[in-house]
């Protein structure tokens, strides 16, 4: 007996030596089809699946909107979690908190557009939310200037989508439940008020009043697409048709639906009170069948790790990257994607010098990679090095040509060196890329506002106004340069014009509204400065009335104005170069008439 314990006892100490079991490493599986990379570490069958439904949802996509630009050349990459624990640290956070009822969520970068969900149940569905999500950027890269409702109502109705019959069929437009519940309560918005909601709108933002408006926005978009036979949907695309042209809203909708509000509204409230929901039904000429055209990659854990870190990077959440993507290092040290990324997290957290080293070990490692060259282009712009940073721009262009950042960005390096004929090539390129995207627009305006060709600015300004609407946080802006861009090619009217539409489009308690009221002679500049409470809005209001002075002939005064902003003004800001440019103006011209 003695024997036994004694033996028992090693045993057991020799156990207690040995380290103690881990819990078991999820195991990630890579599966690539024609259009998305889907990674997760749930079961391979549902990876691929995933990978399918998307493909099929975005075939149906070019199936019914011909004409639609869904190829994007940057990747898109899906994560696929097995339970909503493991995706819980990659859920976004709002003030703080984790966004626990988020099923999935999509977003769109100028170098890759991410998708993350889980395929456990609970909550909403989760393909749903990824088919509402995958529609806004469709609406995004086709119609950037969709009117809220419009934009939510879309997403809303293609979430449904889903295939049967063994994916030979394919339906979009099944009634949404929630959306039922709510719409019985009757407390419909007007649809003047539906059809002018916005971001700002408390429609939009507080949660009480949110669900009506995602409610009617679906029924309108159902009742507009599938009722009394689809016969209104011809109607609707001539409306899309017509969001870019600077008609009105109303009077597109008048002439687009051949009604006024009042009649579509009873219309629509009708259709509700049916409780008749049509559903749009597609069948295939042959069997869809996506899966057998995936192929599994085998994942090494430094990519795996990078990935994670990378989603994490996309939404800012720089500590909790950092450990992953120096972990994929710790296991691949010359990982490119992961010295990129984490260069990408360094320049976020200001430690440029490491974020060159980085970038500089990813173009070393591998030199073939564009998004490596951008970022270090990047790092020198900021450095200001912008010789060596524009040798850096135009290498990641020859490495990938049809991406439009690149030339924006390559486009800001030749406007800090003064050449500004180079500048505007760049952003007239960027635009040709992603003519849509009216961020390019934004800067070609201020680039040709700065060189004094004004028509081209306001044309520029304009364009984006067409596209983006008026209640962009840089819709005043862009009135303001259209504004100036007239003036400056001596179109008086069109001009004042301008200035007619951003009193009335823009919201007259924020800045920088005020310097509307200035150019309308509604206040003096004295005024204006006084309602310009910090040196950003003195720096604006400055170069405004500066501009103005100066276009309206007086010069004196105007310089005033314009040698503040160049002693005291943010030079971060766009209205710094164009009081710069103007007063070289001024100076040219007045050395012109002294000889």
């Amino acid at each position: 007996m003695k024997r036994t314990l004694v033996i028992q006892l090693a045993v057991i100490a020799l156990l207690l030596l040995l380290p103690a079991p881990s819990a078991a490493k999820d195991t990630w599986t890579k599966i690539k089809s024609k259009n998305f990379t889907v990674i997760g570490n749930t079961d391979e069958r549902d990876i691929r699946k995933l990978a399918a439904n998307l493909e099929e949802f975005r075939h149906v996509i070019s199936l019914l909107f011909p004409q639609a630009k869904i190829e994007t050349p940057v990747p898109t990459t899906v994560f696929l979690f097995k339970s909503h624990a493991s995706f819980k640290p990659f859920k976004p956070i709002y003030n703080g908190k984790t966004r626990d009822n988020v099923g999935g969520y999509f977003q769109a970068f100028a170098d890759g557009n991410y998708i993350a969900l889980t395929s456990e149940a609970g909550g909403n569905d989760p393909l749903a939310v990824i088919f509402h999500e995958y529609e806004h950027f469709v609406i995004r890269n086709n119609v950037p200037n969709a009117p809220l409702w419009l934009n939510e109502g879309l997403a809303e109705f293609f979430s449904t989508f889903m295939t049967s019959d063994d994916d030979q069929k394919a339906k979009v437009g099944s009634p949404i439940g929630r959306h039922l519940l709510t719409l019985r309560e009757g407390k419909f918005l007007p649809l003047d008020t539906l059809l002018t909601v916005n971001h700002k709108s408390p429609q939009y933002n507080e949660a009480s009043k949110a669900g009506i408006f995602y409610a009617e926005s679906w029924a309108l978009v159902h009742y507009l697409m599938l009722s009394n036979e689809e016969k209104r949907q011809p109607q609707l695309s001539k409306f899309i048709g017509g969001l870019g042209s600077g008609m009105a809203l109303e009077e597109n909708f008048r002439q687009s639906f051949q009604t006024d509000y009042k009649t579509l509204e009873n219309e629509l409230r009708s259709y509700v009170r049916n409780f008749a929901f049509p559903v749009l039904n597609i069948s295939f000429s042959k069997q869809l069948d996506f899966a057998k055209e995936t192929q599994k990659a085998v994942m090494r854990e430094a990519e795996v790790q990078f990935y994670l870190g990378d989603l994490l990077l996309r939404g800012r959440r720089f500590d909790e990257a950092e450990t992953y993507l120096k972990k994929s290092l710790e296991l691949d040290a010359n990982f490119t994607m992961s010295q990129i990324s984490l260069g990408i997290l360094r320049m976020g957290q200001v430690r440029l010098p490491e974020a060159k080293k980085l970038l500089e070990a990813a173009i070393t490692s591998d030199s073939g990679n564009y998004l490596g060259h951008l970022h270090y282009a990047h790092v020198l712009s900021r450095e200001g090095q912008y010789e060596e940073a524009i040798k850096s721009y135009q290498r990641s262009i020859q490495l990938k040509p049809n991406v439009a950042q690149p030339y924006s960005d390559l486009g800001y390096s030749y406007l800090s060196l003064g050449m500004d004929e180079e500048a505007v090539e760049a952003f007239k390129r960027a635009t040709s890329l992603d003519p849509l995207n009216p961020y390019h627009y934004r800067s070609c305006s201020y680039t040709y506002l700065r060189v004094a060709r004004g028509s081209l600015a306001a044309s520029a300004a304009l364009t984006y106004l067409r596209l983006q609407g008026w209640q962009d946080d840089h819709s005043s802006y862009m009135a303001l340069a259209a504004h100036f861009g007239l003036r400056q090619s001596k179109q008086m009217n069109p001009a004042g014009k301008v200035l007619e539409d951003a009193s009335a489009k823009l919201t007259n308690t924020e800045w920088p509204y005020p310097v509307i009221r200035y150019l309308r002679h509604q206040v003096t500049a004295p005024e204006l400065l006084a309602l310009a409470t910090d040196n950003d809005k003195l720096t604006e209001a400055h170069a405004y009335i500066g501009l103005d002075l100066s276009l309206n002939g007086m010069s004196t005064e105007a310089l005033v104005h314009l040698r503040w902003v160049s002693e005291n003004g943010n030079k971060n800001f766009v209205e710094y170069p164009l009081a710069l440019a103007e007063i070289e103006r001024i100076e040219a011209s007045a050395n012109i008439t002294k000889q």
